[in-house]
């Protein structure tokens, strides 16, 4: 809009100019050099005033030249920062992290206690391709949380996922995998032996293929305080399992109470 308003002033200035000259011309072929009449300009003060005014027009249509190079300069700008905002809405994000499952107890009074594990997902819109997942130092749990000799095993297929090579070819929005990494809040009370942060490097694709690098900090100290909610219907579940087991006793004793009748 702003680049055919600007051409429209140039035309404009241009055929106003090509008039004038024009008028000038056809008033010279009617009535002859009529500047030479007494009083009027000379000779070479029509040119003079001629000289100035060509001036004038060359630099409003320089300047207008400029305008329609500034405008046009704006529309790329505004087109290249809308692509860059549908790339990142559209974009795969892939997020390595640390997640808390919470078990619930059917006694309220029971301590908190859960599950924690290494969790990859995509966040993103769309799928991410060759997905490589690297950690400073390798995974590592305590020996109490497995059975006897299978830490090892468990956290050699857990780290070789995060060894820099391709694990993911594919990794689709909303998917998410998980290993088991911990228990709770057991994990928090763990000595200098283990690890409390660990460095994960994801990078990847998106299926038009352009690479992008994420850097995650995963942190025990932080995770510590992140709150463990039971998970509303899971509470629900065990209170009617309490109310069940209530009616089976009350049921019991009623027929304790009719045997001895």
């Amino acid at each position: 809009m702003k680049t055919t308003r600007a051409r429209s002033r140039i035309l404009v200035i241009a055929g106003s100019a090509v008039g004038v000259f024009a008028i000038f011309c056809g008033s010279v072929a009617l009535f002859g050099a009529w500047w030479r009449f007494e009083n009027m300009p000379t000779a070479e003060e029509w040119q003079a005033v001629f000289g100035a005014t060509v001036l004038v027009a060359i630099g409003l249509t320089l300047y207008q030249i400029r305008q329609v190079d500034a405008s046009n300069r704006e529309l790329i700008r505004s087109n290249e920062l809308a692509r860059d905002a549908n790339l990142e809405i559209s974009r795969p994000r892939v997020q390595v992290y640390l997640q808390a499952d919470r078990q619930v107890w059917k006694d309220r009074t029971k301590p908190v206690d859960g599950t924690m594990f290494v969790a990859v997902t995509n966040i993103g819109r769309s799928p991410a391709t060759n997905v490589r997942l690297a950690v400073d130092i390798p995974f590592t749990s305590m020996e109490e949380f497995f059975k006897p000799g299978m830490m090892a095993t468990h956290f050699e297929d857990l780290n070789s996922t995060f060894d820099g090579s391709t694990r993911f070819p594919i990794l689709n929005p909303r998917s998410t995998y998980v290993w088991f990494f911990a228990r709770v809040p057991r994990v928090f009370e763990a000595g200098p032996e283990m690890p409390r942060q660990y460095r994960v490097t994801a990078r990847y694709e998106s299926s038009s293929g352009v690479h992008y690098v994420e850097e995650m900090i995963l942190d025990l100290d932080v995770e510590k305080r992140l709150e463990l909610p039971a998970p509303p219907l899971r509470r629900i579940g065990r209170d009617i399992e309490i109310v069940g087991d209530e009616l089976k006793a009350i049921r019991k004793e009623l027929k304790s109470v009719r045997s001895g009748n």
